[in-house]
């Protein structure tokens, strides 16, 4: 019998509720709906799902975790793990709560299901913003908790001793001389009454927190057995590469196909609405058989946007249009009339493309009136109902395997997932004949038109004759990445366009923040940091420029700003101590800072630098970071490490830059990203010790690097920076 959950508690929301648990049989209970369960035939190439093998095995299951008779513990994951290392981090807590063998635990991405993996704070299956930990942390402490006790009550039952004798070790569950597994337990814990017991406190903790515990995924990605939807597939699978037009708002006029139809391998040649889909046996024969097409594009309604085009609109606005929002405490306008000192600045930031390791590829079939979709789906709840659309079948019977993804920096969030789109429409163009991987190159994404959005700031402060800031103004021209959410939810301009703002983030006593955009036709994309990818170093750097007018130590400076703020005056101070920075520089060297607060993480950087502005090196990056409770203190300081150098990309090397609706550069050689040459000869990384419950670090690791690094340059006597990508003149 099947239950629904009652969704309207606190606990129904937040956490398992009792009233969410349903007995299914003698051998097994399920905390939820249903025990989680992909797609037929849908499991990794060569290996049988965990959630497969729970059809045909005694255990305990739950939305979140199954124990097989084996004794190995499932985990399924609700959010995508695309190289951040969250299905370590979420299996962690899991495993912590449970008292599992840590040896005996696997991942796997959950079913697209609601409400079982909702995203509490957005509504929707979904990963993004660096809250998978943080919004997961109760409910899987709970279901391990949960689970652990249904384990303890089995062995009590068994034995005939009271649940106060029982103990439970890595996997085992002991009372006196005896002892068993897990897998031996399980059939008998599914058959327990789901108690309400309570999490661990932290001083008992085995593994959440132990830098010694490994990356689940540690060994399958450094032998190359790790699958991503780039990988393998389906028996008769083919490949669909898609002809898109050359600029965007082109449509196809006129196309001769009969080149290619006769082509080895060649499978059928169909047009959906973004263009032309090749069907072949392989990738090489698809991609030979795409350049045979002969195809007229009518560009009547394309695109004329250029990215200096838009800077240019974006200028005039900030010019002259009302803006979108505005907010102001104090009074702004005394403080300047009164200022010793005004001080202004702007910084350009253009187009960026995710330029994921793994391009967007998906795979698809039809079978039976449902279809089964393979990828590393960042927005399960949004890709679930646009493949539905397409297809025209009940969202319940489009099925979607999670996989991992080899990178993502917010492309595979897509709100209008138009790479899951395209899929779907392939397979229906074909009729479901064939099990279908549409592949993307590395210049059909260069080429997609969904980057991480031009931004224009202007910032000017105030100061008085002591050098004490008094007001700062923070203008900022672009487009959210969420245009299509402004009409009915306006506030979500703060999340994609201004968070992270100088306004916010430090304590002027007067001040005014501003947010103009203008019209685009380029569509944008969420990229990593959001809009504190821009606002971040727009605000570090600046603020520099204040200390250095005022005559002020920067760290000292920006601790007068933080007053309020223990925790990032906190990490700040971290910092400093990790350089020594009431000690003068080693010789040689010049030093940076830069600090922010994002994601509910507080984060802070310096950099050592030696050389000259025109050339120079970097010869250390320390960080401090405030996260809360580091369930996998490793895993956090490759994040930082790799977020280092995304910002050092996006600060000194990487652009995308729009002609005439069209793309200019097409892979690596024109869209570069850092190197092994730019990065830091050293990186340290410090995770402060803290008792609050645990934020993100996939994004805040990402934004201040190449601002400390500028701060330090422009000490050296580099001209201020105006724009991105920073070149020494």
């Amino acid at each position: 019998m099947r239950h629904e959950p009652d969704t309207s508690s606190p606990a129904a929301r937040g956490g398992l509720d009792r009233r969410r648990f349903v007995s299914l049989s003698a051998s097994a209970l399920v905390l939820g709906l249903m025990a989680p369960k992909l797609a037929r035939g849908a499991t990794p190439d060569g290996a049988q799902s965990a959630a497969r093998a729970q059809e045909d095995a005694p255990h305990l299951a739950s939305p979140f975790l199954s124990i097989d008779a084996q004794g190995t513990v499932t985990v399924y994951a609700k959010h995508l793990d695309m190289g951040q290392g969250i299905w370590t981090g979420l299996a962690t807590i899991l495993a912590e709560e449970l008292d599992a063998n840590w040896e005996q635990v696997r991942v796997e991405g959950a079913p697209a299901r609601l409400p079982d993996y909702v995203h509490l704070d957005y509504g929707a299956q979904t990963t993004g913003g660096s809250t998978s930990i943080a919004q997961s942390w109760q409910q899987l402490r709970e279901a391990g908790a949960n689970a652990r006790a249904m384990l303890v009550a089995a062995a009590a039952a068994r034995w005939q001793v009271p649940a106060a004798d029982i103990t439970v070790a890595q996997g085992v569950v002991r009372a006196g001389e005896r002892s068993a597994h897990f897998g031996e337990l399980a059939a008998e814990a599914g058959a327990q009454d789901v108690p309400e017991a309570s999490p661990k406190p932290r001083s008992a903790y085995s593994l959440v927190g132990q830098r010694a515990l490994g990356a689940l995924d540690a060994r399958a990605k450094s032998t190359g057995r790790q699958l991503y939807a780039i990988d393998g597939g389906w028996p008769g699978l083919k490949v669909a590469l898609l002809a898109r037009p050359p600029r965007l708002g082109a449509r196809i006029a006129r196309f001769d196909a009969s080149a290619a139809k006769v082509m080895s391998g060649v499978r059928a040649v169909v047009e959906i609405p973004g263009g032309l889909a090749v069907v072949a046996d392989g990738t090489w024969q698809a991609m030979k058989a795409r350049d045979a097409l002969d195809i007229t594009w009518d560009e009547s309604a394309a695109s004329t946007t250029s990215s200096q085009g838009y800077l240019d609109t974006l200028a005039e606005a900030m010019d002259s249009a009302e803006p979108e929002f505005s907010e102001e405490r104090g009074n702004s306008a005394a403080a300047f009339g009164e200022a010793a000192q005004v001080l202004e600045a702007e910084f350009t930031f253009p187009y960026l493309a995710h330029a994921p390791m793994e391009p967007l590829t998906s795979m698809g079939r039809i079978e039976d009136g449902e279809c089964f979709l393979r990828a590393g789906f960042q927005s399960q709840t949004i890709n679930q109902q646009a493949a539905a659309e397409i297809l025209g079948l009940p969202t319940e019977k489009v099925h979607l395997e999670t996989i991992a993804a080899g990178g993502s920096f917010g492309r595979r969030a897509a709100a209008d997932s138009d790479w899951i789109c395209e899929l779907a429409q392939v397979l229906k163009a074909t009729q479901g004949r064939w099990p279908i991987k549409l592949m993307r190159t590395r210049e059909d994404e260069m080429a997609a038109m969904r980057y991480r959005p031009q931004a224009l700031h202007r910032l000017r402060a105030a100061l008085d004759d002591t050098g004490r800031p008094t007001a700062i103004e923070h203008g900022i021209g672009g487009e959210g990445v969420f245009p299509h959410l402004l009409k009915i939810a306006p506030e979500v301009h703060r999340f994609s366009v201004i968070l992270g703002n100088a306004f916010e983030q430090y304590d002027f006593p007067a001040g005014r923040l501003d947010w103009w955009r203008a019209d685009l036709d380029i569509p944008v994309e969420t990229y990593r940091g959001i809009a504190n990818n821009h606002t971040a170093p727009a605000k570090e750097i600046f603020v520099d420029r204040l200390a250095r007018a005022a005559k002020a130590d920067p760290v000292a400076f920006r601790l007068g700003l933080l007053a309020e703020r223990p925790r990032a005056a906190g990490v700040l101070r971290r910092a400093a101590a990790m350089v020594d920075w009431d000690s003068p520089a080693p010789k040689g060297i010049t030093r940076g800072v830069a600090v922010q607060f994002a994601d509910e993480t507080h984060i802070a950087q310096i950099a050592e630098v030696s050389g000259t502005p025109e050339d120079y090196r970097i010869e250390r990056i320390v960080c401090a970071v405030d996260l809360g409770l580091a369930i996998n203190p490793d895993i956090v300081r490759a994040q930082i490490e790799g977020g280092i150098a995304f910002a050092l990309s996006n600060t000194f090397v990487s652009e995308l830059t729009v002609e005439n609706g069209a793309a200019v550069q097409s892979n690596f050689h024109d869209y570069p990203i850092q190197g092994m040459y730019g990065m830091p000869r050293r990186i340290e990384v410090a995770i402060v010790d803290s008792e609050e419950a645990p934020t993100g670090i996939g994004e805040p690791g990402s934004l201040l690097a190449g601002a400390a690094v500028i701060n330090a340059l422009e000490r050296m006597g580099a001209k201020p920076v105006t724009s991105f990508p920073y070149r020494p003149v």
